[in-house]
């Protein structure tokens, strides 16, 4: 008896575990499915709103509706600068929120020797729901941060 007992309770953690396993392919085949990221809208990063472009920010969206603001610098960042990309949302429950790469779920500002960074990723399957992408870059003149250009992208869907 007992050793029919070890035997059913072996096959049942079998069980779980094989449907433990089943389950995680399923999720990444998902997120595989959110793939084709666009471009939706960019803006060319200027000083005093001049030629020449130091860099791009781009409002981006997935096939899966998840939307995020990247900022690409022309060359990498040099020491006491850095700049950042912010994504602003407009309708729904949330309206009004902005997020940067500093974010939870961004990959962190854009410092030194660094090119890019995104900010966190928002899913809005309404239609009502729109996103503009602000950037901003930043230099230590010796008394902190300051802002030293921003552009931002046309908001959309």
């Amino acid at each position: 008896m007992k050793t029919l007992g070890i035997l059913l309770s072996t096959a049942g953690l079998a069980g779980v575990g094989a449907i433990a396993l089943s389950a995680a392919p399923a999720g990444a085949a998902t997120a595989a499915t959110c793939s084709g990221a666009t471009s939706i809208a960019s803006a060319p990063m200027l000083r005093d709103h001049k030629p020449p472009s130091w860099g791009t920010v781009r409002l981006v969206r997935d096939s899966c509706y998840q939307y995020w603001a990247e900022i690409t610098m022309a060359s990498k960042v040099v020491a006491n600068a850095k700049a950042n990309a912010f994504l602003v949302q407009y309708g729904g429950s949330n309206s009004g929120r902005v997020l940067s790469c500093d974010s939870s779920g961004g990959n962190g500002a854009v410092v030194q020797g660094q090119r890019t960074c995104r900010t966190p990723k928002v899913k809005a399957l309404s239609g009502s729901i729109t996103f503009a992408a602000i950037g901003r870059e930043y230099h230590n003149y010796g008394g902190g941060y300051e802002e030293i250009s921003e552009n931002v992208t046309r908001r959309t869907r």
